[in-house]
């Protein structure tokens, strides 16, 4: 028979299990704390509050304002190494998730280090601080509010905490306003638009030694009419701002912008032009600058690929597509110069020749199709409507003047519907008479035959009535 301490055993161990918090150790409602508090030039809030503890643990409450994709602080005064903690908005965009991760490689996109060791970093949020009713929360056009306890936190990365130092350096950031909504730890992160560097007396937010346990730190101010409580933070042992720097993506729009004059307006108005002025000077200078579109871009891709985790590894759909298209680009031009080459010697076609005809076309169509590859790559997803408006727009264009050139220069064709017979009635002398100007096609079909053909070898006309001394029409093929 169980027992009444068995039974609160086992009811602690069901709660620790569905949530973490239950686990925690005992708040010390006396824990120091350092706080940390800024608005960025675009009117962004950003707040971190720590208490440390030299177990290694770190309470941690840090908030930010909902237009914010993601926020985080580092330790350490760069972010190369750093050991990060990193929040943004859960998937049903109310709550707030969470995520540990470590940045390597320089500048880019910190990597959460997964679950696999149980001695490694984890963090655990917290939702029974009574003076936090909105912990790990989002609200819309309000703040989104990270909340808890960072284990084994304070000696993941490359950089150290010294509980001693009165101005431990840390850094963070905000990710730009843009949709992030994900509950996975690992979730796709966009280049910050703000960051920068701050310091933290450690001697006043460091629990003593013989604790190990502290707490979040809770509002600093005191409430005001009208004011959330959670919104009420002031820097308070710490600095204010070192260097801070607003930050954008300049290279991604660069990127796609470049690819997309290449090959939605270069290349084919390279084609238009061959046809257009009859010119393979144009055609080969239009071609050329296309190209170098596609290197300066190609350039600027592989730049981007090595700064986000979804792009590192080079295998995504639009990165394999787009090497493949990448290299044919220069087939297809080393196909158009050895065309050119041979045409000038010989006047005739030649394989090669069809090859790059039926090349081009199909280059083009891959990379158009690769367009929108990229756009998803990059998470700008909406902006796949309007580039697809300007593809089919230049598409338009483009088919017309290839119609307009074909039926400009096509051969016409006999049409009797078309032409006036007036002519023909009355043949005066010297056929002063006739008014409507006459086509050597339609008098040959008025006549009986058709150009190249006769129906009686060296047949005369008939001279006129009345006028019997004038030379007959003889017509000779």
């Amino acid at each position: 028979m169980f027992t009444q301490s068995t039974v609160f055993v086992l009811l602690a161990a069901i709660l620790s299990y569905s949530n973490p918090s239950f686990a925690l150790n005992p708040v010390d409602p006396n824990a120091p704390a350092a706080y940390f508090a800024t608005t960025t030039p675009t009117n962004a809030t950003y707040v971190v509050a720590m208490n440390f503890v030299r177990n290694g643990d770190i309470y941690i409450h840090m908030h930010s304002s909902t237009s914010c994709s993601w926020f985080g602080v580092g330790i350490g005064d760069q972010m190369d190494g750093a050991g990060m903690m990193i929040a943004y908005k859960a998937t049903n965009g109310t709550g707030v998730v969470t995520s540990v991760r470590r940045a390597s490689g320089g500048r880019s996109e910190p990597v959460w280090p997964g679950d696999h060791d149980p001695e490694g970093p984890r963090y655990e949020p917290i939702f029974t601080d009574q003076y936090a009713p909105a912990a790990n929360t989002a609200k819309k056009g309000g703040i989104q509010i990270s909340h808890g306890l960072c284990r084994n936190c304070s000696s993941f990365g490359s950089m150290k905490l010294y509980y001693t130092s009165k101005q431990q350096p840390f850094i963070f950031a905000i990710g730009p306003d843009s949709k992030l909504e994900s509950d996975e730890l690992d979730a796709p992160l966009r280049r910050h638009e703000f960051y920068g560097h701050f310091t933290m007396d450690m001697t006043v937010s460091t629990s003593n030694a013989s604790t190990t346990y502290g707490r979040v730190p809770a509002p600093n101010l005191p409430e005001a009419n009208g004011a959330v409580a959670d919104s009420l933070f002031a820097t308070q042992g710490a600095s204010e701002v070192l260097d801070g720097h607003e930050d954008n993506e300049w290279a991604l729009p660069a990127h796609a912008a470049l690819m997309c004059l290449a090959f939605v307006l270069v290349f084919p108005l390279g084609a238009l032009l061959l046809r257009i002025l009859q010119s393979v000077l144009w055609h080969g200078v239009a071609q050329i600058v296309g190209v170098l579109f596609v290197l300066v871009g190609f350039g600027l891709g592989v730049h981007l690929s090595h700064h986000y985790n979804r792009s590192r590894n080079f295998n995504s759909g639009h990165q394999v597509l787009g090497l493949i298209i990448f290299a044919t680009v220069f087939i297809q031009l080393g196909l158009g110069v050895i065309h050119h080459v041979i045409y000038r010697r010989t006047k005739q076609s030649t394989i090669i020749s069809k090859t790059h005809l039926f090349l081009g076309p199909l280059l083009i169509l891959l990379a158009l199709i690769n367009g929108g590859l990229g756009f998803d790559l990059a998470q700008n997803h909406h902006d796949n409507i309007p580039y697809g408006i300007v593809v089919a727009v230049v598409a338009i264009i483009f088919l017309a003047a290839r119609l307009w050139l074909l039926f400009k220069r096509r051969p016409s064709s006999y049409q009797p519907g078309r032409e006036s017979l007036e002519a023909y009635k009355t043949f005066g002398p010297g056929y002063q008479d006739i008014q409507t100007p006459v086509s050597a096609g339609s008098a040959a079909h008025h006549f009986g035959f058709e150009m190249g053909t006769h129906n009686t070898a060296g047949r005369q006309l008939a001279p006129h009535r009345g006028d019997m001394n004038r030379p007959a029409l003889a017509v000779k093929t």
